[in-house]
């Protein structure tokens, strides 16, 4: 039975298209693509639809080539830039979504194994084991990709056509040799890429050049034969694929450009890789002086704030008070006040120096006062609970003295009779007497018993006999003869 909510965000419901118009990242308007777009799959077969789910954000694809360390990749850390790499580049810079096509034992364990990488792979690759690349182990493991977190499958195909390239319903990864041969891990990425919505691209590390010694930006050596096929990967991505879908890509809204002044790759135009990062934080703004100040007062009170005060103007100025040289952390335990008399509160200050930071933080001083003040309260608030007890409990008593004056004699000498008989005298200290004084007194005791009164036994009568009906125990009678 399926559990249906009880009522729908109507909003959400007319947000609802025809799947005609389900597009893969052009804009929603008009209904101009006619078929379903490509989906992600986990490894239960469910499917994930993330289009245009980055819709108007940049990226920058990080490909493998030495060029890459000539950039200052921290700078790729900030917020509001978005990566993408391949094969194994994460073992110079871990990137936020990362596909492969070839077998997945190529890659190093840590991209499989790390939950913050987005992993966008063949659908048939989540069944297969990876390898521990650890020089103590060395060998395939029994983990599979499916058994890694934040890993999506996508259906490929292997004939290009630039034509159909970003509206066909499987990614495409290059052609079969039945078809010429020439495959390429860019070409997912930058189909993928589309998909999920960006429409700016930067290449980074795009060199498109190979030999012997001048390989990837990671530590792996190329033979002759490996450094020939990689060569000619490139010759077909920039003198065939690539010039094929330029237009389209154009046609799109894609920009595409390349980070590398002297990039093997000429069909994308150059820009300088300090001016990417610009443009991808540029839409945030200054993101480590942003202002907070007003953003959580009401709608009609906010005009009030618009002009912000002064630092010293503020209320909050003392907890934003900047430490330079380190800062100290503090473990504040407080005991608890008992019901009965508010215990003092004890404070234990443990004094560990970490790094200094360049954000705001609150002083030593304003925290403890702070924590002080709120273990004051949480003191009156434990005494004020214990004195309401008290007062239930002395109005308890009360009503019990009032209810006892309220019986009549003869019920106040049965209860008395009652007390008596059940009372066993304790031992009391001082003068705490013998256990065999104590077990005397108790066998001296009257042994009470009650009288409970047995109700008369019913006479049974006999029921008339059913000579119209079987019984069970006739049944089971051997028959006689």
């Amino acid at each position: 039975m399926r559990t249906r909510s009880l009522k729908n965000d109507k909003t959400d419901n007319n947000a609802f298209r025809h799947h005609r118009s389900r597009n893969e990242g052009f804009d929603v308007v008009g209904e101009e693509y006619g078929q379903m777009a490509p989906k992600f799959y986990t490894r239960d077969n469910a499917s994930i639809n993330l289009i245009g789910i980055y819709r108007g954000a940049s990226i920058f694809i990080i490909a493998n080539g030495p060029s890459l360390r000539n950039h200052d990749i921290s700078l790729m850390k900030q917020p509001g830039v978005v990566t993408y790499g391949m094969n194994n580049g994460p073992r110079t810079f871990r990137p936020n979504f990362w596909s492969c096509v070839d077998d997945p034992s190529r890659f190093i364990k840590s991209i499989w194994l790390d939950p913050l990488i987005t992993k966008i792979v063949p659908h048939a690759h989540l069944e297969k084991p990876i390898f521990d690349n650890a020089t103590d182990k060395w060998a395939m493991m029994k983990t599979k990709v499916g058994d890694c977190p934040n890993v999506w499958g996508f259906h490929r195909n292997e004939k290009f056509q630039a034509e159909r390239f970003l509206i066909e319903d499987k990614i495409n990864w290059g052609n079969h040799t039945d078809y010429g041969g020439g495959r390429s891990i860019m070409l997912p990425v930058f189909r993928i890429s589309h998909l999920l919505g960006f429409r700016k691209i930067y290449l980074v590390g795009c060199d498109f050049t190979m030999t012997e010694e001048y390989t990837y930006h990671f530590d792996e050596q190329r033979k002759g034969g490996a450094v020939s096929c990689n060569r000619e990967t490139y010759r077909r991505l920039n003198e065939e694929y690539f010039p094929a879908l330029k237009p389209y890509l154009d046609q799109a809204g894609v920009e595409v450009y390349n980070c590398n002044p002297v990039s093997g790759l000429k069909v994308f135009p150059y820009k300088p890789y300090e001016e990417c990062i610009a443009e991808a934080t540029g839409r945030l703004g200054d993101v480590k002086n942003e202002r907070t100040f007003g953003m959580y007062s009401k709608p009609g009170e906010k005009d009030e704030v618009k002009i912000e005060p002064q630092m010293n103007e503020k209320k909050n100025a003392p907890s934003l008070r900047e430490i330079p040289k380190a800062q100290y952390k503090e473990t504040i335990t407080i005991a608890e006040p008992q019901p009965s008399e508010p215990s003092p509160e004890v404070i234990q200050v443990e004094m560990v120096e970490v790094p200094a930071s360049d954000m705001f933080v609150a002083s030593n001083e304003l925290l403890l006062q702070a924590q002080k003040q709120q273990a004051e309260e949480m003191a009156k608030k434990a005494a004020k609970k214990a004195k309401k007890a008290a007062e239930q409990q002395e109005a308890l008593r009360i009503a019990q003295i009032q209810a006892q004056a309220q019986q009549t004699p003869s019920q106040l000498h049965a209860q008395s009779q009652t007390n008596q008989q059940l009372q066993i005298i304790a031992p009391q200290p001082p003068c705490q007497p013998e256990s065999s004084q104590v077990i005397q007194e108790v066998k001296e005791l009257p042994i009470v018993v009650p009288v409970i009164p047995v109700p008369p036994k019913k006479e049974k009568k006999d029921k008339p006999q059913n000579n119209h009906t079987t019984s069970n125990s006739l049944l089971r009678k051997p028959l006689e003869e």
